[in-house]
């Protein structure tokens, strides 16, 4: 037996046990990477503030407890009488109990399986009249909000327990007029931030991807919080396909991201007419363990008599965009820092100009540090959302 047949095989068996272990056994993590803590990033922070996604709303029914650590805490998630979703810590303020993975949900209210005690967004709901009215016997909640079929909780990094007041609003896009919906998981060993830089590297889609062309545009950024990429790129295709087609050239695939902080990446797909949106969303677990989530929103399904190369992409489309994704963020490689720390902090090479441009943005606008500017620097652009209309008006 060849050794390419038995990873195949692993790699198979690998993915139906993850797919079990997330979608029925929705308290659990088991199959988590190792995190390497002997490697560390230097000075670059763990985790950096904003809007996380915390499950698909599909995974969180009402009267069901979702149990997950992320952001290095301990969290569950429930859904409260009028539907809303609730996340806050694992832990019970009674007697430092657990509500997951042995408590359960009833008419909204979280119950601990430790001595039965109950909550309700946070605030106790049974024992003791002391208890039930003292303050410091409630549960501190993240502040939360439920779009586009997501649950997202906000994370503060300055707070010990994470909970926090947002500092902006999270506005994501429409996606009322796309039919179809498909999402997916997985699990990588690497921290969040080296995961975006390869969207803004032009080398890694020439190289990884195989793109034969490939030009990343940096957009001026209109919310501090927000960065903008134009990315377009030329896949080279066989000849017999490009004949079955009727396609003269190879076809122009055209990406606009947008990044809110580090947690919401979004693109919006344009593949030889075939229309999708794409929202990435990573959440940190520990150290160097990041749960990725893609939820792609596209036209629906069509096939003519005369097959076009829309009608093409619009079939294989979310399928080779998962099963590329799963394999390549489930396999232990740590871009950029696989042999050394993570030099984030370091001028980049010569050919790298918009991953710093990128790292730029993170550590002057999301840490609010200072980034000196090094001789392979793109300075990248704030120009504040009146300005621009402003501008528009004259």
């Amino acid at each position: 037996m060849r050794i390419k047949n038995v990873e195949n095989k692993a790699f198979f068996a690998q993915f139906l046990a993850r797919l079990f272990v997330h979608n029925v056994l929705k308290d659990s993590q088991i199959f988590l990477p190792k995190g390497d803590y002997e490697r560390r990033h230097g000075d670059f922070p763990r985790y950096f503030s904003g809007w996380y996604l915390f499950v698909p709303s599909d995974d969180l029914a009402v009267g069901e407890i979702v149990h997950k650590k992320l952001n290095g805490l301990d969290l569950v998630a429930y859904r409260n009488k009028e539907g809303q979703p609730v996340v806050h810590s694992n832990r019970c303020t009674h007697m430092d109990g657990m509500f997951a993975p042995l408590g359960s949900v009833k008419d909204g209210r979280i119950q601990c399986a430790y001595h039965g005690y109950t909550f309700e967004d946070g605030k106790p709901r049974s024992g003791p009249a002391e208890f039930r009215n003292d303050p410091s016997k409630c549960i501190p909640c993240h502040p939360v909000t439920e779009v586009n079929g997501l649950i997202f909780f906000w994370f503060d990094a300055k707070s010990e327990d994470g909970v926090g007041v947002p500092t902006w609003e999270l506005d994501l896009p429409d996606v009322s007029r796309f039919p179809r919906r498909a999402t997916m998981r997985s699990i990588t060993p690497t921290h969040m931030a080296p995961l975006h830089e390869n969207i803004i590297d032009d080398q890694h889609f020439m190289i990884l991807h195989g793109s034969q062309r490939y030009k990343s545009d940096l957009l001026p950024y209109q919310h501090k919080h927000r960065f903008r990429t134009r990315n377009r790129m030329v896949f080279e295709l066989p000849d017999r396909m490009k004949k079955f087609f009727r396609l003269k050239e190879n076809p122009v695939t055209e990406m606009d991201s947008d990044f809110h902080g580090l947690g919401i990446h979004i693109t919006k797909a344009n593949i030889g007419g075939f229309e999708a949106l794409m929202i990435h969303c990573t959440t940190p677990i520990e150290d160097e363990v990041t749960e990725w989530t893609l939820t792609m929103y596209m036209d629906k399904r069509q096939w003519s008599l005369i097959p076009s190369y829309r009608d093409f992409i619009s079939q294989i489309h979310p399928w080779g965009t998962f099963a590329q994704v799963y394999y390549l963020h489930t396999q232990d490689r740590r871009a950029f820092f696989e042999k050394a720390p993570y030099r984030f902090y370091e001028d980049v090479p010569k050919g790298f100009e918009k991953v710093n441009a990128f790292r730029r943005w993170i550590q002057v606008e999301l840490l609010g540090e200072e980034r000196p500017m090094g001789k392979n620097c793109i300075p990248t652009k704030y120009t504040p959302l009146n300005v621009l209309q402003d501008d528009a008006a004259e």
